[in-house]
């Protein structure tokens, strides 16, 4: 049986422009990852829908089980744009990867979150002593933990971390191999309907998180015009969403295989913000055009940055940061809708 995801692929691909129509020569082509093992609804609403070519795109979806993966694609050429958590995006640009980030797509308050066994003794962070924690190395879980672990003044040597993919945390912990686990949805959701009680989450511990869409310079820089068409429609999407949020939810519920009833649970439980365009230009989320240096979002980047140093997962930090946010195409966008 063909999945929802391959449909939606299809969709997106192929239906979206038939041979001979003069209509779709016209169509701006524009290549986007996505991961399967993410919750992203506006993006699949504005696939499913039909929003994208509405705006004059012609969408090729290439999916990608985390983000990691997405950077080979894009140093390849392979893909133009992705949505990615902000650990693989500064993990790239590290490496010196030409990407930059276009906006922050949402934020989370409570998406990410420790999920423990109650049956093992553990009410808070500081039970975890003497437990098997599941996480993904190099990762926002990994990330959390140590900020949790910091907090609890325990040490890493106070416990097992496993070193788990997401998809696998939830398997693992009906197992028994695992006491516990850091990680977002919808695979947190899994863990917690297996038994797990949360107990921290990115707002107890005073973080931030969310998803960024991330981009090749050479597409944002020789297909201006395709930028500005996939701005116009993420833009409608994002009011879409605020009028008619049960339409817009369907489509994600859909690809993950879950009741409205469920996703709406879901989603209830990531507590996510989805920023406006006009949003990203403040010191909130990109800065204000010439202060993105100064912005909350540059100084979670560097954050991660020298966490990710710390860990061995990049060689060095990036000599000049200024280069990994663009919000030029924003300020266009903005400019030419008033």
């Amino acid at each position: 049986m063909m999945t929802f995801t391959r449909r939606w692929i299809l969709a997106a691909g192929l239906a979206l422009a038939p041979l001979g129509s003069a209509f779709a020569q016209d169509l701006k082509p524009i290549r986007i990852g996505f991961q399967t093992g993410e919750i992203n609804v506006i993006l699949s609403y504005a696939v499913g829908s039909g929003l994208l070519k509405a705006a004059g795109l012609d969408v090729k979806l290439a999916q990608f089980p985390a983000g990691p993966a997405m950077l080979p694609a894009l140093a390849a050429g392979e893909v133009d744009i992705a949505w990615m958590g902000e650990f693989p995006a500064v993990t790239g640009y590290s490496n010196g990867l030409p990407i930059e980030i276009l906006f922050m797509e949402r934020i989370d308050a409570t998406n990410v979150r420790l999920a423990a066994n109650p049956a093992a003794g553990i009410a808070k962070p500081e039970d975890l002593k003497g437990k098997k924690l599941g996480v993904a190395l190099g990762s926002t879980s990994h990330y959390h933990t140590l900020r949790a672990l910091e907090q609890a003044k325990l040490k890493v040597s106070d416990l097992t971390l496993v070193n788990l993919a997401p998809a696998n945390m939830p398997p693992a912990y009906s197992a028994g191999q695992i006491d516990a686990a850091f990680v977002w949805e919808p695979n947190v959701g899994a863990i917690e309907r297996a038994g797990a009680k949360p107990i921290a989450n990115t707002k107890s511990l005073g973080m931030i998180t969310g998803g960024v869409w991330v981009a090749r310079k050479a597409f944002t820089g020789g297909s201006p015009d395709t930028v500005q068409l996939f701005l116009k429609a993420w833009d409608q999407a994002q009011k879409d969403y605020k009028a008619k949020p049960a339409e817009v939810r369907s489509f994600e519920a859909k690809r993950v295989d879950m009741s409205a009833e469920q996703f709406d649970k879901l989603v209830e439980g990531q507590t996510v913000a989805h920023p406006t365009l006009e949003e990203t230009l403040t010191a909130s989320f990109l800065g204000e055009p010439g202060k993105e240096l100064d912005s909350r979002l540059m100084k979670h980047l560097q954050g991660i940055g020298d966490f990710l140093l710390a860990e061995k997962r990049i060689q060095a930090l990036p000599a000049d940061w200024t280069g990994l946010l663009n919000t030029k195409p924003i300020q266009t966008y903005l400019a030419g809708r008033k």
